[in-house]
């Protein structure tokens, strides 16, 4: 067989691959497969690798009492993306130009995350009740929306921390100006003790959401950025396991490391407060919330 012929066929078969190790196959197909697979050892050494990797995560045991919504969320986004990706694929393709497959889509959400997906459906403890394990689409759709609404909204805090475009004002009077943007009363914090100098404001247009953006220089030298956002919409507690969940003065608060930079995120009657600076975790906190006073 000739390089280029070699190369083509196994192009045929590459994303079959996985499907053919589960038995999901077709037969016939299968055995044009096996054919080329007694051809082609780069092919049957694939194939080797990932029967061990399947046998591998059989005997992986779940370390937790569940899966953490973040994971979720990635793992909902890979397969979906790999969906998309699958849908093209098939349009550019004739049917019989590739071998079919008994469930179509199967080695599509595999491809996206084959060990994920599989620790993701062995996380949940094996003495949970049946029915918990099939929350209603509506609800998971708005679990892992909010997960990864989180995400973002973290993740777009400290990027914004790390290089701060210039304030739309300096002045703290102008703030309710931005309420009809951000969905929630927006205040400038009273850091009480704590020396802080307000350097100005913005709104900040994050995928489909908005937060009020505003930034502060304490003691001295320490630049502070704050988000203030709907904690309805991107709720605070999905923050796990990004953030570290602690209980000061008997209110929930999340802090964390993201980038180098400490983090801490808050919520009260609606209203969400994320925090960056270059500060402690423990300075962090109080001033997160502080700013909720």
């Amino acid at each position: 067989m000739s390089a280029a012929k070699s190369i083509e066929s196994c192009s045929r078969f590459d994303y079959a691959l996985s499907a053919y190790v589960d038995g999901e196959l077709d037969p016939d197909h299968a055995v044009d497969l096996e054919s080329h697979l007694v051809q082609c050892p780069p092919c049957f050494e694939q194939v080797r690798l990932l029967r061990s990797l399947r046998a591998s995560l059989k005997r992986a045991r779940p370390s937790g009492s569940g899966c953490p919504d973040a994971l979720r969320a990635r793992v909902a986004a890979a397969v979906a993306h790999e969906q998309a990706r699958g849908a093209a694929r098939d349009a550019a393709q004739s049917h019989e130009a590739r071998p079919r497959l008994v469930h179509k889509g199967y080695a599509i959400a595999l491809a996206a995350a084959a060990g994920v997906v599989f620790i993701v459906g062995v996380a949940r403890r094996p003495d949970a009740p049946a029915d918990a394990a099939k929350a209603s689409p509506s609800r998971a759709a708005v679990d892992l929306a909010g997960a990864e609404s989180v995400e973002v909204l973290l993740d777009d805090l400290v990027t914004q921390h790390a290089q701060p475009l210039p304030p739309e004002t300096t002045n703290p009077e102008d703030l309710p100006r931005f309420d009809p943007f951000v969905g929630v009363p927006v205040r400038r914090p009273q850091f009480q003790s704590i020396p802080a100098n307000f350097m100005g404001a913005r709104v900040h247009t994050m995928r489909d959401r908005r937060a009020a953006l505003l930034q502060f220089v304490v003691r001295g030298n320490h630049r502070v950025t704050v988000y203030l956002f709907n904690s309805r919409a991107v709720p605070v507690q999905k923050a796990q396991p990004i953030l570290q969940p602690r209980v000061v003065r008997e209110r929930p608060v999340y802090v964390g490391n993201i980038n180098g930079y400490s983090v801490a995120a808050a919520e009260r009657s609606g209203v969400g407060y994320a925090l960056a600076s270059d500060l402690g975790d423990d300075l962090s906190t109080q001033l997160v919330l502080a700013a909720m006073q």
